[in-house]
């Protein structure tokens, strides 16, 4: 089984640590972002007995201590990590020779200035995000975790290869362009 969070992507980390004990009695807790089962263990419960349990169940688990001394256990689940390592591997291979660009996703504004909503006002050129384009046409985006969160806000718009003159970055971080040449992909 190979765990996934909330968008889809493998998640194979997950961290085991004792939870409540203020306003009713302390237990072990399994966290995670992924879709794995939920987990919970006395606060009794040796953590050598915990850790048992995991690896039972495919995980890979390594006991440390908080910042007050309790027990803290991280997990790596070995079948997720073992399809990220290899989609990893898949896409740097693929990714070897390519050549860097910009892909913007929906139509360029009219102007040649894309609009920063926050603000509302327009940017020196058109958002768009790096990327790295591989000799097939594929693409990768080169995104920082703000501009994780852009993407996920237009990633259903129609996509396009820019070709221009970088002219600054927009208020999320993004590349902007003045464009010279537009090309929508498949």
């Amino acid at each position: 089984m190979i765990y996934r969070d909330p968008i889809g992507r493998p998640s194979a980390k997950a961290t085991i640590s004792i939870f409540d004990g203020f306003t009713s009695p302390s237990y072990y807790s399994l966290s995670h972002v992924s879709d794995c089962p939920c987990r919970e263990w006395p606060a009794d419960t040796d953590p050598a007995i915990i850790i048992a349990d995991m690896e039972a169940d495919g995980w890979i688990c390594a006991l440390r201590r908080d910042g007050y001394g309790r027990p803290v256990i991280d997990c790596i689940h070995k079948e997720t990590q073992a399809a990220i390592d290899a989609a990893k591997a898949d896409m740097d291979a693929r990714f070897a020779n390519a050549e860097r660009g910009y892909i913007r996703f929906g139509a360029l504004p009219e102007d040649g200035k894309s609009r920063n909503h926050r603000d509302n006002t327009l940017e020196a050129g058109v958002s768009c995000f790096d990327a790295e384009i591989a000799t097939d046409g594929s693409y990768r985006l080169l995104l920082t975790p703000v501009l994780e969160v852009s993407y996920l806000t237009v990633a259903a718009r129609p996509a396009y290869r820019l070709y221009g003159d970088r002219v600054g970055t927009g208020a999320d971080g993004e590349p902007l362009l003045r464009v010279d040449r537009a090309i929508k992909l498949q």
